[in-house]
Formats: C-alpha cells, structure tokens, sequence
C-alpha cells in the first residue's frame, strides 16, 4: 500500500487531495475500510481524469484515412522514411512540442513521445507496481513458438505481469548485486589483457591505426567478457585469425542480424502479425542458428557444474552456476539472454566510449594519471581494488553514455486509464520517455555537446554539475523494476577496458567524427581506426 500511495500521490504536476497519503500509509482496520479508501482513490482519479483534454488533442501527425501514419515512415516516400530514429524523433519534438502522439501505423499501438524530463518522471510514477513494456514482440513471439526453448519461461525482455515479476525476482539477486560483480572483475581482467595485447597486433605497422573492422573485435571482446560472466568458460573469440565460419564469430553476426531485423520487423511498416513475412522468417532462422550455438555451450557449463559441484564455493560461481543451484529453466533462460544482449550494446558503448577519449587528450591524459595510480604497471590487472578508487574512470563512462546512450528511450505499456501533461492517456498506450534527446538540451547539461567528464563528479567547481540537471533527464539504462539488469556488468567491462588501454598506449583519432546508427539500438556507424601509440 505504500508504494501505491507513493505512485498515484501525484499526477499531472497537481496534489491529489491531503487525506489520500495519510489514508494509504495508514493500514486500514477492515476489509471495509480498506474498500472505503481505495473507492475514494478511484473517485479522486476520476475527477482528474475528467478534467483532462482528450487524448486526440495530444499534438502530432494526424493520421490519414485508410493510410494512418504509415505513408510518412516508407523509406523513399515519407517526410520521416530517410532518416534515422533519433532525427525522427528530432523532427517530431521540433514540429510538435514536448508531448508528441503517433498512431495509425499498421499492427503497433499508439505511443506518446515525452520530451522532458518532468513528463518522464509522471510516467514512471505511473507506471505500476510491475511495469509494462510491450515491446520486442517479434521475439516474444519467437520465444511462444519455441516452448521446447523456453518452457513457458521468456526471460525478462519480453514477459510481462507475474511472469516477469517471478523471473526477475529470482534473477535479480545475481546479476544486480555489487558483490556479485565484484567477483567477476579478475576474470574480465584477464580476458581485457589478452584483448589489449591483440590489439597491438592488429595495428598497422606504418599508421599504428586499428584495421577499419575494429569494432568486430570489440563485439569479440565483448563475448568473450560475457561468456565468461555468464557460464564461467572461454570460447576463445580473441585468437588470431578466427575463422569466418566459426561459431564465436556466426554468434556476433546473429546478434547484428538479430537488431537489424528487430528494427525492420517493430520500427518499420511491417505485415508480420498479418502473415508469415520474409523478414520474420529470416529472423526465426537467426536466432534458432543463435540459440543452438549458446545452448550447446550452456549445456557444457551445466555438466561442469553437476561435475565439480562440491569444488567451486559460491562466490566464485559463474552466473549460471548460481541460478542452476535454484532453477535450471531460469538458469537457462538467463544464460542465453546474456550471451545475446551482452554483445553489441557493450561493443558499441565501448568503442564510442574509447573515441571519446580519443578525441580528448586533455581528458585521456587526466584519466591516465588515474589508471598510473592504480596499475602500477601495462600488465597489472584491474581488481575490484582498482575499480574502487577509479572516479574519473566511472564520470568518463557515464559522459559518454550520455552522449552515446545504446537506446533512443525508455518504454512503458500503461495498465489502466491515466493522466500526464493535462491529457487522458487510454489503457494499452505505450510511453517512451526519450531520454537521449533531452539529454541534450542546454538548459539540462550546458555545452552539451562537449564531452566534460567532470559534470559528474563530486566537488567539481570548475563546471556546472550533472546534479544541476533534473534527475530524471539521464537514464541510460531505464528506471525503477525495470531498469537494465545488465547495467553492472556492462559498466565494469566497460571500466576494466578502458583503464587497461590507456595504461597501455595513448589514443589518437584523424578521421572525421563519429556517426551513430539509430536502429533498433544504436550502433556505430564509422570505422574504429583509432592510433594506438605505446606509452
């Protein structure tokens, strides 16, 4: 009850009445009074309700007879089918304001876009003891087609309801836990020193500058890492000269046709849900190809496991070894969420992350003195120690993060009828609350174009702080129950690379700068030929 009071108490910027706080914190002394409280809730949020402008005066493309929305977005032909999400949703702000509806396009709810940061924070107080995020429903329906796979258990990216909350409750205590990090930081250690050491062979002898497909190595790495985590086993990603065809490099092209797809299949005009489509078939046969590489390997990891159960203590478990000691469906389920969303959006975050440092050398050089304090030599690993004292480190990752975030927003299903910027909000709407763009503003992050890590830290005089700007304008990786569960782990890979790289060499960039591809996720849309030059 106090959650619920805590979620309702405010809506649409307006206090609802003083005795509905009171009421709810109170525990009522009877089924009736409790029946009594929650009708006088409901009248109250009727009334608002009432007051609010209808919801087809939310501003926005008004959809065409018989043709909806749908013509805009055609590539080639729309006003908005030759650019990407985040100028989309640029021109949407720019025409129409901070609160933008989009309805009529074939087979997908209407959604409401929130830019700023006030609307947002209304959104996710309204969303609801167990959000909802209709989202990914390609996958889920891959997912319902493959029950030999999933056993009526979908992982937390698409379930919903009580499903999600089971799955999540169970999953949470490992993967979202400080100490539970902490564990695996050696292992990333080691596997980032192999990788650095890599990199210097892969190095033009004249140029000293990354081959222009670099950022398969990081996806590479980012395997690597996550495998690691996931299953406590290498699949050697980082050998030289990995074959085309060979299972570590067809599981990271799986994953890139796998966002392609999602995008093609939730972001464009799509027919899927009318028929059996060309591209929803391709997607099928990726991830059956993805899924049957990954279970072949956890299933490896759980005979390890049964073998040496007695042998490995608790702490130095990989992920999947916890969960199997609890649920092996879970376990599984899990496991292959990890090996698949823990590749390009880790790979992508850290090579824009490393461009950022590139073209900062005031910056970078700040963060070497760091690195230098902590690993006392090129080959020292990064310990949880280290990563304990690395503040600049962590205010680098987050300014990047802010400049490259790895979605366009955040999205929530709504549950019930609800009221947000003076406009009723039907039942079934999808808000996003798009988080990158008013990450953006000036009036949030003066020069915010400018990559200045010291906005985050504390005690930082020389420029305006991040704490200056409205809490809910940075959300990188979501909010509340469902915020990113892979969010620690991520941030420590991300940490552990980029202090073992510029405690080896110092990073140059000559190239233009870099573009991002907004798709299903953001991805990086120029070659990673960083110069690398040995300290």
């Amino acid at each position: 009850m106090m959650r619920t009071g805590f979620l309702i108490r405010e809506i649409n910027g307006s206090r609802l009445p003083s005795i509905v706080p009171s009421m709810v914190q109170r525990r009522p002394r009877s089924v009736e009074a409790y029946a009594s409280i929650q009708n006088d809730i409901s009248k109250d949020l009727d009334t608002k309700l009432q007051e609010d402008r209808p919801t087809k005066d939310i501003p926005g493309p008004r959809a065409w007879p018989l043709f909806g929305n749908m013509m805009r977005f055609i590539p080639h032909i729309g006003k908005y089918g030759n650019v990407d999400l985040l100028t989309q949703l640029r021109m949407l702000r720019d025409e129409y304001g901070d609160m933008v509806k989009l309805d009529g396009i074939v087979n997908r709810p209407p959604c409401v876009f929130l830019f700023s940061p006030e609307l947002c924070e209304k959104m996710y107080r309204v969303q609801g003891t167990w959000p909802m995020r209709v989202a990914m429903e390609c996958l889920h329906h891959y997912r319902e087609s493959r029950q030999h796979i999933y056993k009526g258990k979908y992982g937390i990216a698409t379930s919903q309801g009580k499903l999600w909350h089971d799955f999540r409750s169970k999953v949470n205590p490992h993967m979202m836990q400080p100490r539970t990090v902490k564990v695996h930081v050696t292992q990333i250690g080691e596997v980032t020193g192999e990788f650095v050491e890599k990199m210097r062979t892969l190095r033009d002898p004249k140029t000293l500058e990354m081959p222009p497909n670099f950022a398969n190595e990081l996806h590479k790495w980012a395997l690597e890492s996550i495998c690691s985590i996931a299953l406590n086993c290498r699949l050697g990603c980082l050998k030289p000269n990995l074959p085309a065809d060979s299972e570590p490099q067809i599981m990271i092209n799986c994953v890139h046709d796998m966002f392609e797809l999602m995008y093609r299949l939730e972001v464009l005009p799509s027919l899927w849900k009318l028929y059996n489509t060309r591209n929803l078939k391709k997607f099928f046969h990726v991830l059956d190809t993805l899924n049957g590489i990954s279970t072949k390997h956890i299933n490896r990891a759980k005979v390890k496991f049964h073998e040496t159960k007695n042998q490995t203590s608790p702490q130095e478990s990989s992920v999947l070894e916890k969960l199997l000691s609890m649920d092996e469906q879970t376990a599984h389920v899990m496991a292959l969420d990890m090996l698949t969303a823990g590749v390009d959006t880790t790979g992508n975050m850290s090579g824009a992350l490393l461009y950022y440092i590139a073209t900062n050398p005031e910056k970078q050089e700040k963060l070497r003195e760091e690195a230098m304090s902590v690993l006392p030599d090129k080959t020292s690993l990064v310990t949880p120690e280290v990563l304990h004292e690395t503040k600049y480190a962590k205010a680098c990752i987050k300014e990047s993060l802010r400049l490259f975030p790895v979605s366009i927003g955040n999205l929530r299903t709504m549950q019930s009828d609800v009221s947000l910027g003076g406009y009723k909000i039907p039942k079934g709407y999808n808000l996003i609350a798009c988080h990158p763009l008013i990450s953006m503003e000036s009036t949030q992050f003066p020069d915010p174009k400018e990559y200045i890590p010291e906005r985050w830290l504390r005690g930082n005089t020389d420029f305006p702080s991040a704490r200056d700007a409205h809490p809910f304008t940075y959300m990188p990786f979501g909010f509340g129950a469902r915020t990113c569960i892979g969010r620690r782990f991520a941030e420590m890979e991300m940490e552990t690379l980029l202090l073992t790289v510029v405690r080896n060499f110092r990073i140059e960039w000559h190239h233009e700068p870099l573009k991002c591809k907004s798709r299903f996720i953001n991805i990086l849309g120029s070659p990673m030929q960083y110069k690398l030059i040995d300290l």
